[in-house]
């Protein structure tokens, strides 16, 4: 019985590393070619418009619409969608009194969340691409014409961009989600060589609009992964363009980023209930990257409590006593750095070590939000600055 057990703990051990190491090496060694990727054609400028829920963004709108007025994308094929959430500050009255011509105000007085504002607003845009953002997300000037560029070659059904975060002055530990994001953003890339980039940062995106499916109501913050998901689903390539640049700024602190990785992670749970026609490798190879990307990582938490038990139930197999020790240290690591977080300090290698535990600890209770049932789409974001 303990040899099961040692099989089970050296499993989950390989599955983990492989959801978090192992992929992203195996990814950069069979990547095509970056020829493979899809040509720009800068000439082709199609109408678009782009999509801003807004809740109570009173603070950043007027700079959002700015930013958005200030593209290099003529501005007569160009529609700017605010989409209000029954927001109750002055987010309606700001757009109303200082805006017009090429920027459409919707007033939506009932709360719907962002799922609620996309399904109503969307099929509303006149534009044949829907560029899909955050009221604190800003955009490069030319972000939006190089990622309109790719959409010349008629197979790409969605392109995603580049979010960069950077720092608040006084934060402390989110470093790490800095570097983590851009982790993530070279897997999306390569992915996206297969056309088959998984999951989009919400804050950036674009769509066909031809290609739109309304989501479930209750779809809770999981459009960045639904919406391009549905499109790869219908025979259409989804491509990362880390040429078109975004920034927006993180938390303040580990802390603050944990409770919006709690939401996520509930919405990453609802996802995969929601995707299960993507687990059937039969129906092309995307099932491989939402697996090896997305689905590995949403249970790691569970890996990883399997392989502290199943280390546990192997103690009699004598060297098995340092493997938990290993496992003891490794959390006392994370609880070391959560202490220096706590002080305002960044320790580097137990800093990494916290926000991996951390990251890890948010999709457990995202799975348990999950599990009490998501009735609504509604939530209150993460208030961020602007840059």
């Amino acid at each position: 019985m303990a040899l099961f057990f040692a099989l089970v703990c050296g499993s989950t051990f390989l599955a983990v590393v492989y959801a978090y190491a192992g992929f992203p090496v195996l990814l950069k060694v069979i990547s095509p070619s970056k020829s493979r990727a899809p040509q720009r054609n800068h000439a082709y400028k199609p109408p678009i418009s782009i999509l801003i829920p807004a809740y109570n963004e009173e603070k950043v709108i007027a700079r959002k619409i700015d930013n958005c007025l200030a593209l290099e994308y003529p501005r007569e094929l160009l529609e700017i969608m605010v989409c209000s959430d029954c927001s109750d500050d002055r987010t309606v009255e700001i757009v109303q009194n200082n805006y017009g011509d090429g920027v459409s105000l919707f007033d939506y007085r009932e709360r719907s969340g962002k799922t609620g504002v996309v399904n109503k607003s969307l099929p509303r845009a006149q534009g044949e691409i829907v560029v899909l953002t955050d009221a604190n997300t800003m955009f490069e000037p030319d972000a939006v014409a190089k990622m309109i560029s790719l959409y010349s070659s008629g197979n790409v059904g969605a392109v995603l961009g580049q979010v960069r975060l950077f720092t608040p002055g006084d934060s402390v530990g989110v470093d790490k989600e800095v570097a983590y994001r851009d982790f993530e953003a070279d897997l999306k890339f390569r992915e996206g060589l297969f056309g088959a980039a998984v999951g989009a940062f919400g804050g950036f995106y674009s769509i066909r609009k031809k290609l739109f499916t309304p989501l479930p109501p209750n779809a809770y913050s999981n459009d960045d992964l639904l919406i391009p998901a549905r499109i790869l689903s219908q025979g259409y390539r989804v491509v990362f363009d880390r040429a078109a640049i975004s920034r927006e700024e993180t938390g303040k602190s580990v802390s603050e980023e944990f409770g919006r990785r709690v939401r996520i992670g509930a919405g990453n749970f609802q996802s995969f209930f929601l995707l299960l026609h993507l687990l059937n490798p039969l129906k092309g190879g995307a099932w491989f990257f939402y697996v090896s990307h997305k689905v590995l990582r949403w249970y790691s938490p569970f890996l990883l409590l399997l392989m502290l038990i199943s280390t546990v139930a192997a103690l009699s197999i004598p060297w098995f006593v340092y493997v938990l020790i290993a496992q003891g240290a490794f959390y006392a690591g994370a609880l070391a750095g959560y202490g220096a977080s706590r002080m305002g300090k960044s320790v580097p290698v137990i800093g990494s070590i916290y926000h991996f535990v951390s990251m890890n600890i948010a999709i457990l209770f995202g799975f348990f939000r999950y599990l009490r049932g998501i009735k609504s789409a509604v939530w209150q974001s993460t208030q961020r600055a602007v840059v």
